[in-house]
């Protein structure tokens, strides 16, 4: 008899392909089973080899025991079973093993993650706005998700283009999980494709492709962010399920004016100019027209407008009423929008400088959009005075922000009023990491430099370097350059004023008339009577700037220098004083500092030592920029170099000015 014929009679290949059915069920159940008890994937590799190495017995066991008709004997139906129960054993040993044996409780799962920039597939040229405003409502939708570490837009928007390396980027943004996906409109089409990945092995632990009508983009939008959850093992709560699914808006025309407005506010934001937050402003008020019950829209809008009043000087007033009306119908639309309590925050902050109710909506904000948030809260502490606050919120903020220069020039800043000099420094130069050509950091290394050795040396090279950049026309910003200008390179800033025209030149906290900038770099000059002219010429449009804003103290500062000197000492005397108790410290810890130090310049300029020494005290017994290296190489102190009381100030250790007693107040 030939060998087939006798394993047929014996039944191997019969026994065989039990087996075979057998194995696979086996494999059905262990991987659910591994996946539910938290196997690791090689438990699953070990099952199957055992089941591979059972075959051989399979046919052994065949051979020996299914014996009929030439007096061997059948496998009783007790050992097939008993078999099978063997093979189930030895196929689930392995990962029983592994749970009692190898295994250790697992540490908590690490759901941070980043997801990056939507490529836009689409052939519509101008279509790309719509895959990153795909993208930022996504990151707006899981930032909601309290169970997950959402990195910010900021941090993630470089990787917009170019190569990715995904193991790279994690270690950058120090997270565990990766999302990336295009979107690709067609008509009234949409495809979506996303995909989940695990930043350290690089294997990937979702995918999916969404092929919808463009109806459907809150759908997908929602879709993505619970499948995200669910892969990571973030558990939704009920409410967490009801916002993901709750639309924005019904109105397909509405959310493409929004999508329009957010993406051209991100792309100009950074100028600050009137005339770009108009535009934006103008598509969120036309999106509201559609759809007056699209709160998200009300909320952003309410942002621009007070993020103008506050940043832009000479924004009217009544902007603010615009924003308090969109912030409040924003907040009854939507009660758990957190966009919507970010406005109403900023309303109190920006808006009134009522920092408890600014705080109160800001922490109602922080599960939703925790970066934001933090940011925020960390900004209110530092206006009063609660600058150790500060600082952790601004640490925190970093973690969820890491490749944005901003919270690090923030918590810069910060360390510098607290005279941490040595960590502001750290701060910056990792804002320098991320953007090395960054006027904005190299400056204030410059200042830094000044405020902390004494040594303008940094100064003098990196600020000409910075202005050589201005724009023309006197964008955000450009008086501050250039008033720092003068003090060491005052020919660098009368070259800088020929080349920006615009008059006036709008700055953060003022507005500053080309006349008065001509005048403090001709006066560093030693050109007095160039500079009286200049003063002269400026101060009709300094009168009439703090006419139009009674409340602004940077104005009114300016307008006291302008009057000091000309000479006016007593309406030098009285604007100064205006200035300082309309911000005083007591109401504004941060920039309180300004109209005081002003304040004790003027009272320098006129020959009050007594007067300027006891601001110069108290101004250095307080978290504040003024500091003895500071007074060392300003060259606006001059007039007390000779006053031996100002020599001991200037000559103490940082370190030493937070002890020293201030003076009672006048």
């Amino acid at each position: 008899m030939s060998l087939v014929a006798e394993l047929k009679r014996r039944r191997v290949f019969r026994a065989l392909v039990g087996y075979g059915i057998a194995a696979f069920a086996v494999l059905q159940i262990v991987e659910p089973v591994m996946h539910g008890l938290r196997w690791p994937d090689a438990v699953l590799g070990y099952v199957v080899v055992v089941l591979a190495l059972g075959f051989p017995v399979v046919v052994a066991l065949a051979w020996i025991f299914d014996v009929k008709g030439s007096g061997g004997v059948a496998l009783s139906k007790a050992r097939v079973a008993l078999v099978l129960a063997a093979i189930g054993v030895l196929s689930g040993a392995p990962g029983v093993a592994w749970y009692f044996l190898l295994h250790k409780p697992a540490a908590a799962v690490d759901r941070s993650i980043a997801v990056l920039p939507f490529a836009s597939l689409s052939g519509e040229r101008d279509a790309a706005y719509f895959a990153d405003g795909f993208h930022d409502e996504l990151l707006r939708q899981m930032a909601r998700l309290g169970n997950l570490q959402v990195i910010s837009r900021t941090s993630v928007l470089q990787y917009k283009e170019g190569a990715r390396n995904l193991r790279e980027i994690g270690a950058a943004l120090g997270v565990a999980s990766i999302v990336e996906g295009s979107v690709q409109r067609a008509g009234n089409r949409m495809r979506v494709e996303a995909k989940l990945v695990d930043a350290r092995s690089d294997r990937q632990l979702w995918a999916e492709l969404y092929d919808r009508d463009l109806t459907d983009v809150f759908a997908i939008q929602s879709a993505v962010a619970q499948e995200i959850a669910n892969a990571l093992d973030a558990k939704l709560s009920r409410r967490q399920k009801e916002q993901l699914d709750k639309q924005p808006t019904q109105d397909r025309e509405a959310y493409d004016l929004y999508l329009r407005a957010v993406d051209y506010d991100y792309e100009h934001r950074p100028d600050m100019h009137p005339r770009d937050l108009e535009i934006s402003e103008g598509l969120y008020r036309r999106a509201i027209a559609r759809d007056p019950s699209f709160a998200l829209a009300r909320a952003r809008l309410a942002t621009s407008l007070l993020s103008r009043f506050w940043f832009v000087a000479g924004t009217p007033t009544s902007v603010t009423d615009d924003a308090r009306r969109q912030a409040e119908e924003a907040v009854r639309l939507d009660p758990e929008l957190p966009q919507a309590h970010l406005s109403m925050g900023y309303f109190h902050y920006w808006g009134e400088r009522q920092y408890e109710p600014a705080l109160r909506e800001f922490e109602m904000a922080r599960s939703g959009a925790p970066a934001e948030a933090l940011d925020a809260i960390a900004a209110v502490e530092r206006r009063q005075g609660r600058f150790i606050d500060a600082v952790t919120h601004l640490e925190e903020t970093i973690r969820l922000n890491p490749r944005s220069t901003s919270p690090f020039i923030t918590l810069g800043e910060t360390l510098q009023c607290l005279r941490r000099y040595a960590d502001a420094e750290r701060a910056y130069q990792s804002a320098l990491r991320i953007a090395p050509d960054s006027d904005a950091v190299l400056a204030r290394l410059a200042f830094l430099y000044e405020q902390w050795r004494g040594d303008a040396t940094a100064a003098k090279k990196l600020l000409p370097d910075a202005a050589r950049r201005l724009d023309p026309q006197g964008r955000f910003a450009n008086a501050t350059w250039v008033t720092i200008l003068g003090w060491h390179n005052p020919r660098e800033a009368l070259a800088v004023l020929d080349v920006v025209r615009a008059d006036p030149i709008p700055g953060a906290r003022a507005i500053y008339p080309r006349a008065l900038l001509l005048a403090m770099a001709h006066e560093a000059l030693g050109q007095a009577a160039q500079a009286r002219r200049e003063y002269q010429a400026a101060l009709p449009r300094l009168e009439s700037e703090v006419r139009a804003y009674p409340k602004n103290a940077s104005q009114r500062s300016l307008l006291a220098l302008a009057y000091a000197s000309l000479g006016r000492r007593d309406d030098a005397l009285r604007e100064s004083q205006r200035a300082v108790d309309d911000l005083p410290l007591s109401k504004d810890a941060l920039y309180g500092v300004w109209p005081l130090m002003e304040q004790g310049l003027i009272a320098a300029r006129l020959g009050d030592a007594d007067r300027a020494i006891a601001i110069i005290r108290q101004l250095l017994a307080v978290p504040a920029y003024l500091s003895p290296g500071l007074l060392r190489v300003d060259p606006r102190w001059a007039p007390l170099y000779s006053d031996p009381r100002f020599r001991k100030l200037a000559e103490m250790d940082s370190a030493e000015a937070l002890r020293i007693p201030a003076p009672a107040s006048r």
